[in-house]
């Protein structure tokens, strides 16, 4: 039979007894046993309590110098005993239910014959109740259990390495013995500083037959001690520290202790190049996208037993952050929890990646970043000098792709600006670690460009490029973005001039034209208006310059003889076509604003739908596909920009139907059909309607 059920039991048997037996004078023996147990306490005379206590009470409850104090804490009641009954359970054991005191507390007392055959105290039973449970507990365990705890913080406090492993339960112990020992003394310290303002031993222990846990306040929070008993012996399973202050707060020394080991354990794997072990202590990603093919001499990790560093982990939730501190250097490895396998499972943490923070320089470098972004941007630069769309996307983050790379197709990638991105030949003159953010200073084809690489999903991919050309963005990915829109417009352009395709024509302008544009002009017809113009020649010129502001972009290409000056506005998050003023020569008479011309030709019914496909002025070619439409619209200029001496490309030449000015401004441009020129117009395709 268990202690508990035992207890139980007699607990019962007593409270039978006292409902129909009364005290008598007979009971000397074991009233003068009690009395002198109760003087002793009372005198506070621990070797008097010694000489009337069992060897077992002395060895479990009266072991220490500081006993006396934790028997005050258990407030064994005093005053008047009455003795209600006594069991004889054996020739050498009696159990004997007393009343104390004038509120006749109930206490039960266990006596034994000790070797010279007189009556002692073997142990006593206090009744407790809790949220509504009646029990009775043992003062013999109970001031064990303290005692143990009061051991244990004196050993943590200040004894050596064996002290303080001897205490502990075989896996606590296994778990710390293998940390370094300097990791070790600063958990003890953090465990056993910071007492209560009163200084005082104060525990709260609520206990069962196996488990005890007991909580002490401390200056901010409380320590919590688990125990278990094992063969007879309270022996700590693990210690936490409850607290508001992240610093000082422990969720558990049994899981900190293991994440350490794991830590430890990746640090020796990587000192010694081990790869088979690296593989079990790192996460998949990391290993594989980093660890496995890299020259892990490039970095240079702290020793495994941390002679130079600090150590300070923390544990949050399924992360473990440790930061490994020296004179030099921060070190960071984060680590994530395994899914537990069963219930009672230690951690398994493994490494997700490692940071370096030179104090120095205050370069911050991850080692995902510092393996990985090299083979990287060597991949993205292949891909992008053969317009490889789909590996392109393959190295870019989803920011990048999203806005750019999966806005264009194999065809209209050639008619972006990227020439200077043909060259493999890259040279790496610098690499600047900034966290999650990597950037590579390169010269590509003899061109400075700075490639950045951000982290994703465990992988470091291209984000943007940057380069030093004169009038347009820094940004290659902003630079692109805004380019797109118009590249799509001038296709439908070149697609409208195919009679079968006026739908599929119009969902491409409309879908890269503002409100504003859609509404005065695309909305107005069910085909493209004056299909026959070669707008979407000029829009071929070269880039001359990109200004953006909060609400407006301006896009120049070509020059001041040939060109074309696209506006933009930002609708739906993207910058769209609003306008496009078409250039062919200085004059002002040399120029047209489409937006405008093409309202004023739908107000007087002067446009007609193609009936058979008509040729761009320039020499461009169409069939039936939007891909060939798109693939057709700009040739792939030579240079980003053009210079002045660039010649203007020729135009066929007509008659111009010159715009009338209205007086009031908000009215529509009318046609002079009276007024003619017999200079050649520059714009007689774009004007000219269907027979």
């Amino acid at each position: 039979m268990s202690r508990a059920v035992r207890s139980f039991v007699w607990s019962l048997c007593l409270a039978m007894s006292v409902a129909g037996t009364g005290a008598g004078c007979a009971h000397l023996i074991e009233n003068r046993a009690i009395m002198a147990f109760s003087e002793n306490l009372k005198a506070q005379d621990l070797e008097g309590l010694k000489v009337v206590t069992s060897d077992d009470f002395n060895k479990r409850a009266l072991r220490t110098a500081s006993a006396l104090e934790d028997l005050k804490i258990l407030r064994i009641p005093d005053g008047k005993t009455s003795i209600v009954d006594v069991e004889q359970i054996s020739d050498d054991k009696k159990r004997v239910s007393v009343q104390v005191g004038e509120d006749k507390k109930e206490v039960f007392y266990e006596l034994t014959k000790d070797e010279s055959g007189k009556w002692v105290i073997d142990d006593i039973y206090l009744k407790q109740k809790k949220k509504g449970i009646e029990a009775y507990k043992s003062v013999t365990e109970q001031m064990d259990l303290l005692l143990t705890v009061r051991e244990f913080l004196d050993a943590w406090a200040h004894g050596d390495r064996e002290q303080v492993l001897s205490i502990t339960t075989p896996k606590l112990r296994s778990a710390l013995e293998d940390v370094p020992p300097s990791f070790l003394a600063q958990v003890t310290r953090q465990v056993t500083k910071g007492k209560s303002s009163s200084g005082k031993f104060r525990p709260v222990a609520s206990m069962d037959e196996k488990i005890a846990v007991v909580k002490m306040p401390r200056q901010s929070g409380e320590t919590v001690i688990t125990l278990e008993l094992r063969k007879g012996k309270w022996q700590v399973s693990d210690v936490g520290i409850a607290c508001k202050d992240e610093e000082e707060k422990l969720p558990s020394v049994l899981n900190v202790a293991h994440a350490v080991n794991r830590c430890v354990a990746f640090l020796t794997a990587y000192q010694t190049e081990d790869k088979k072990k690296l593989s079990e202590l790192c996460e998949a990603d990391f290993f594989e996208g980093s660890l496995s093919f890299a020259d892990l001499k490039q970095a240079k990790l702290p020793e495994p037993q941390l002679p130079e560093h600090e150590l300070q982990v923390r544990l949050r939730g399924n992360r473990a952050d440790f930061t490994l501190r020296s004179e030099t250097e921060f070190v960071q490895v984060d680590m994530q929890r395994e899914p537990d396998t069963t219930s009672d499972a230690l951690p398994e943490f493994v490494v997700s990646d490692v940071t370096i923070y030179e104090i120095a320089t205050k370069q911050e470098m991850r080692l995902s970043a510092m393996f990985t972004s090299h083979g990287m941007l060597e991949v993205f630069v292949n891909a992008l000098s053969h317009r490889k769309l789909e590996e392109i996307k393959h190295c870019s983050t989803r920011d990048f792709s999203s806005r750019v790379w999966d806005k264009m197709t194999e065809a209209t990638v050639p008619s972006m600006p990227l020439e200077g991105f043909d060259s493999t030949d890259i040279e790496i003159i610098s690499a600047s670690y900034q966290g999650a953010l990597t950037k590579m200073d390169v010269r590509q084809g003899g061109r400075p460009f700075t490639y950045l690489l951000r982290d994703e999903r465990g992988k470091f991919l291209v984000d943007d490029i940057q380069w030093q050309v004169t009038g347009v963005p820094a940004s290659v990915k902003s630079t692109l973005e805004i380019l797109i829109p118009i590249q799509d417009f001038a296709a439908g352009i070149t697609l409208g001039r195919d009679p079968e395709q006026q739908q599929q024509a119009l969902d491409l302008i409309q879908g890269n034209s503002s409100s504003d544009f859609n509404r005065m002009v695309w909305n107005q017809s069910r085909f493209v208006p004056n299909s026959g113009m070669s707008a979407d020649t000029f829009l071929q010129a070269p880039v001359r310059s990109i200004a953006i502001d909060d609400k407006e972009v301006v896009v120049n290409f070509g020059d001041q003889r040939y060109g074309a000056k696209v506006q933009m506005r930002r609708e739906f998050d993207r910058y769209i076509v609003d306008d496009v003023i078409l250039i062919a020569g200085p004059e002002e008479s040399e120029r047209l604003a489409l937006r405008q011309s093409l309202r004023t030709q739908l107000a007087t019914g002067k446009v007609r739908a193609p009936q058979a496909i008509v040729q761009a002025s320039l020499s461009t070619t169409s069939d039936n596909h939007v891909e060939q439409a798109v693939h057709q619209v700009a040739a792939k200029p030579e240079k980003l920009y053009p210079t002045a001496s660039n010649p203007p490309r020729e135009l066929d030449h007509g008659k111009l139907k010159k715009l009338k000015k209205p007086k009031n401004p908000n009215e529509p441009e009318q046609l002079d059909e009276q007024e003619e020129s017999d200079e050649p117009d520059p714009f007689a395709d774009i004007l000219q309607t269907e027979p």
